[in-house]
């Protein structure tokens, strides 16, 4: 598919989905790319009179398995929760005593937040009365923390430099750390190869984990096996710079600064195996639906984009009109009757109608062409007036030619 910058849909594209995407502004928005009547509608479901400069999203995250939960982080010490189930749309703001939110997590009726200084606080949601949180420290600055989606009890997170490097926690044992990397050796010059793990993703489990970094690697730990990593891609000659990865399967897919999003097998971990093209900015997140079919990423560019994670086509496009930073997707639970922007399909129905009624007057029935056609002579059998007949015929077709020309300028000239 051609590169563009219009919102599109894939006629392929049949799935029922809904996005979620946090933005740079702190808007928090709601896509459905399956409405037939207006794919690329977008609804706010935060308040954006009280948004600031430092209400930046940093965090989007499912709260539970049924993905009926959404927890939001901002780049201050408030969260919001934001549920829908049955139906009802509900939220709740919980605050933390540090910020920025840089990763979120929710274990029973606890909530855990990762905070760029290098803590995790978790806090209560079933608590009346406001405590304060239990702080983990795991050093003293932190890019990003996730959480296993089979195993919710296990979280892991990553920073910059050495001692902010990989580590797994167990909630299930109060925060106890049971995994923490281990760097590769130093290079041919005896010096320490440079570790920075801006984005974590487990692998189908939590034994299985991937990283990628600004400084040009991505990286696959086992945690059964060693501390080192057991397969790893460096790019120091091509230069990239990853910032987000999310992996299923036997593929980790990773979104660069230059907007560049490929697939890697970590089977053959050597190059990728897949190139998504139609980025024009900076990739900030990435996310898979249920089924793992479905690769939906969110642009510095403003814009979504949902591409088929097998066959690299480009789906669905939409421009948000702010910088995305985060996004989620999910499989839309019911489809309404109703049609969602009743006031949209208004004013589109009364814009048909009138291109109808334009047409309608663009193309006049012209009495003065009529009379000409009835007014010309018929053609006789006579050998004495076949000159005189040729000569009639040949005047009222120049004739003919002469009024169409000017009658269909008098139509263009209408239309426009």
């Amino acid at each position: 598919m051609k590169w563009t910058t219009a919102n599109l849909k894939h006629a392929n594209y049949t799935a029922n989905h809904e996005l979620y995407v946090g933005t740079h502004t702190g808007s928090f928005k709601h896509l459905v790319p399956s409405s037939e009547k207006s794919p690329h509608g977008q609804s706010n479901l935060s308040d954006l009179v009280g948004l600031d400069k430092d209400s930046r999203v940093t965090s989007l995250a499912f709260g539970d398995e049924a993905q009926t939960e959404i927890l939001l982080g901002r780049a201050k010490n408030a969260v919001e929760l934001h549920s829908f189930a049955e139906g009802k749309s509900t939220r709740k703001s919980i605050s933390f005593t540090a910020a920025p939110i840089v990763g979120l997590a929710r274990y029973n009726d606890k909530l855990i937040a990762g905070i760029g200084n290098g803590q995790i606080q978790s806090l209560e949601l079933e608590v009346d009365e406001e405590s304060e949180p239990v702080v983990i420290t795991t050093g003293n600055q932190i890019d990003h923390l996730r959480q296993c989606a089979q195993a919710r009890n296990i979280v892991a997170t990553g920073g910059k430099e050495r001692q902010n490097n990989l580590k797994v926690y167990d909630l299930s044992s109060d925060g106890k750390q049971i995994f923490s990397s281990k760097n590769l050796p130093n290079d041919y010059l005896q010096l320490e190869v440079p570790v920075w793990d801006s984005d974590i993703g487990f692998v189908d489990g939590p034994s299985v984990l991937a990283t990628c970094s600004r400084t040009g690697y991505v990286r696959l730990y086992d945690t059964r096996k060693q501390r080192r990593p057991v397969a790893s891609f460096a790019s120091e000659e091509h230069g990239m710079s990853f910032t987000t990865l999310v992996a299923r399967g036997n593929f980790i897919y990773t979104g660069t600064t230059m907007g560049a999003l490929k697939a890697f097998d970590t089977r053959r971990m050597k190059t990728h195996v897949h190139t998504y093209k139609g980025f024009t900015g900076g990739i900030s997140d990435l996310h898979l639906d249920i089924t793992g079919r479905y690769l939906s990423s969110a642009s510095l560019d403003r814009y979504v984009r949902i591409h088929d994670s097998e066959s690299t086509v480009l789906l669905y496009q939409c421009y948000v009109k702010s910088k995305a930073t985060k996004i989620l997707i999910r499989q839309r639970e019911n489809e309404p009757q109703d049609s969602e922007h009743p006031e949209e399909d208004t004013e589109l129905e009364v814009d048909n109608n009138v291109k109808q009624n334009k047409t309608v007057k663009a193309t006049p029935v012209d009495n003065e062409y009529e009379d000409l056609f009835d007014q010309m002579p018929t053609v006789g059998d006579s050998d004495g007036s076949e000159g005189e007949e040729e000569t009639a015929t040949k005047q009222s077709k120049a004739k003919l030619k002469r009024k169409s020309i000017n009658q269909s300028l008098k139509t263009k000239k209408k239309k426009l």
